[in-house]
């Protein structure tokens, strides 16, 4: 299957595992982004993209899927809501198989604004079940994200393109810390060229990571900063979206689009060595021995601000680097976890990572003007 169709199913996967966790209620199961999902993929508006006529069993199965959804909510039923839910993604999955290539093209469009849609409820359902988790924890200092001297600084390594913002201020530095030696001093567009630490672990995600992590150590002159993976691009104003979502946090990042638990993640995604994956067996288990609960949410960190001056900060950066850099943890996922450890606040944008007034992916195109 298609990226883009694979992104469709993780999202219905994961209102899925929300019901189950009874995380998700009937007054917050987004139900016209599910009908429009079910619309585009089987209904009218999907067959004159691909200038086709349904047959009788499509025309009516949309239909069908819609009544018996809002009949269920009617009911408070969310049990039967996920039965529903797994019936259409399995008639989607066998439907979309089933497909010419030819087909599957003229899908994109239509695809590329439900996976919004759908990406934007689950940031949305991720920052309510957040602001839950995180009552009861104490703030030592009440921040404010975006005061002071700022920074906005990346890690590029090789010759990967270096994506230049959208929207630029005069008011933040652009770093970009890379191995190019023959780049160091000089500017591209808004961005600096630093030299990279070398690091005894000469693995380049490892350096990366640091970098990543370690903001308050590795650009000390400065009050805060915003970390962007080389993929994302700035597209809106940096200074609205510290002020809109920091929330007198000194974190400030995004929700995961596909996964919110530590241990369907790390025991699925990243095994790929015996090694590896006996240590990530090892942590799995010290977190079930700790109490670390199962869907406490994952951090997607391609985007992550911070304020420096906080010391609870500063020291859960310490604690999450040290996890990586021990290697109990090579996968920077752990976040959560830390967090949880330390019982440190932050704050998570209710917001779709791929598409938002601020950031977007610049690998991924989701643009819905297109022609085809």
């Amino acid at each position: 299957m298609a990226r883009v169709d694979n992104d469709v199913v993780n999202l219905i996967e994961k209102i899925r595992r929300a019901i189950r966790g009874g995380m998700m209620q009937p007054d917050t199961f987004p139900l016209d982004e599910i009908n429009n999902l079910i619309e585009c993929t089987l209904g009218n508006s999907f067959w004159k993209y691909i200038v086709s006529q349904s047959n009788y069993g499509f025309v009516n199965l949309p239909g069908i899927y819609k009544d018996c959804l809002q009949e269920a909510l009617k009911r408070k039923d969310m049990e039967e809501c996920g039965r529903i839910l797994y019936l259409f993604q399995c008639s989607y999955i066998a439907f979309y198989t089933a497909m010419s290539d030819d087909e599957k093209i003229f899908r994109q469009k239509p695809y590329r604004k439900m996976i919004i849609e759908l990406g934007t409820a689950n940031a949305q359902m991720q920052g309510r079940i957040h602001k839950e988790r995180q009552k009861g924890l104490v703030k030592i200092e009440n921040t404010v994200l975006g005061q002071g001297r700022g920074v906005v600084y990346t890690y590029l390594m090789g010759e990967k393109k270096l994506n230049q913002p959208e929207e630029a201020s005069a008011q933040v530095d652009y770093l970009c810390f890379t191995d190019k030696e023959d780049k160091w001093g000089k500017k591209e567009g808004v961005w600096e060229y630093r030299p990279a630490e070398k690091l005894e672990k000469t693995d380049a995600s490892f350096a990366r990571s640091k970098y990543r992590i370690m903001a308050h150590q590795m650009l000390p002159e400065y009050d805060y900063s915003v970390w962007v993976d080389p993929d994302m691009v700035v597209v809106g104003d940096l200074s609205r979206f510290c002020k809109v979502y920091g929330q007198g946090n000194s974190f400030l990042c995004f929700p995961d689009a596909k996964e919110d638990c530590i241990y369907e993640d790390m025991s699925v995604v990243h095994m790929r060595t015996d090694r590896l994956n006996l240590a990530i067996r090892k942590k799995l288990l010290q977190f079930q021995k700790e109490g670390y609960p199962e869907h406490n949410g994952l951090i997607d960190n391609r985007v992550i601000v911070r304020n420096h001056r906080d010391r609870q900060m500063c020291e859960t950066m310490e604690a999450w680097w040290e996890e990586v850099y021990d290697g109990h943890s090579i996968v920077e996922n752990i976040f959560n976890y830390v967090a949880w450890k330390q019982k440190f606040p932050f704050s998570l944008c209710d917001l779709f990572i791929y598409e938002n007034p601020y950031f977007k992916n610049g690998q991924i195109d989701l643009n819905t003007n297109e022609d085809y």
